[in-house]
């Protein structure tokens, strides 16, 4: 049984329906704001209607809000203040163990930033990896697969994670591994993009940096650039990051054309609401790192 959407899914949207919005300059009362705010809620309401997860309805409200604004990054504010949040919380983590368990855990650390998440606040990892508790850990398994010369692609996730991420690259790296770090080509909710690496200099350390070739929230695996399309087909292990890779990859959202992905898919994300926490049993606030088989074909 599915709990994606659930009944919080109402609230959090609509917030991030205003949230875009205020970041297209459409305030409250503004003669533009009225209709194009009755325009995202029918977004909301239909996407709902027809149980589709919460990333593709906030990336079909996401493109409206842009086509109709001309405004083509809502959260690019936030999402400068929190690439420097979490530069510096990156930085108070210290030198890690030469494991993976350990440089996963930091990258499911660095989740704790969202679209819901006060802009450049250090509050999401003030607990640091003492306080961090895995409820699903097929670390080990996903372990097995990194062998000298595999392809790892990481699929990012949102804007400042690549500093928590980059000990994970070092990683996979030093063990031999080729890595593909991908980010979104354009912008999609507070989403890392290539734009936001380069401008602020954070290209770096990231092994081979591509972009999806689209804006979306998560990703539609039907809907990819050919590039990586072949990407996922072939790699050895991908890991993607964060509630919307969750949301849009996992075999039940019905998006891979045969029922799952073709290659081991490896979840690094926290379970930040309920809905995703309870359709893992967890509480809210667990991390996560679930290793999904590949389809059988």
């Amino acid at each position: 049984m599915s709990f994606i959407p659930g009944p919080e899914c109402v609230p959090c949207l609509d917030g991030l329906a205003r949230a875009v919005l205020a970041g297209c300059g459409l305030l409250p009362g503004a003669a533009k704001t009225g209709p194009l705010a009755a325009r995202l809620d029918e977004v909301i309401a239909d996407g709902l209607a027809r149980g589709h997860s919460p990333a593709l309805i906030a990336s079909r409200f996401l493109a409206l809000a842009r086509r109709e604004s001309g405004v083509d990054d809502p959260f690019a504010a936030k999402k400068r203040q929190d690439m420097a949040a979490a530069r510096r919380a990156a930085a108070g983590l210290g030198p890690l163990p030469a494991t993976l368990a350990a440089v996963a855990r930091a990258a499911i650390l660095g989740n704790a930033l969202d679209h819901f998440t006060g802009p450049g606040q250090d509050g999401p990892w003030r607990g640091g990896l003492g306080e961090l508790r895995l409820g699903v850990d097929d670390l080990a398994q996903a372990e097995a697969l990194l062998r000298p010369g595999a392809l790892v692609a990481i699929l990012a996730d949102n804007c400042g994670e690549q500093a928590f991420d980059r000990p994970l690259v070092g990683h996979l790296l030093g063990r031999g591994c080729q890595v593909a770090y991908v980010v979104k080509s354009a912008p999609a909710q507070n989403d890392l993009t290539l734009d936001d690496l380069r401008h602020a200099g954070e290209d770096y350390g990231l092994g081979r940096i591509v972009g999806t070739g689209s804006a979306q929230v998560g990703l539609d695996p039907r809907e990819v650039s050919a590039e990586i399309g072949a990407l996922l087909a072939r790699a050895d292990l991908v890991i993607a990051k964060g509630m919307g890779h969750y949301e849009t990859l996992r075999p039940a959202a019905g998006l891979w054309p045969h029922g799952g992905p073709p290659r081991p898919l490896l979840l690094l994300f926290l379970a930040k609401c309920a809905p995703v926490a309870r359709s893992l049993d967890l509480a809210p606030g667990q991390g996560v790192a679930l290793l999904i088989p590949p389809a059988e074909v």
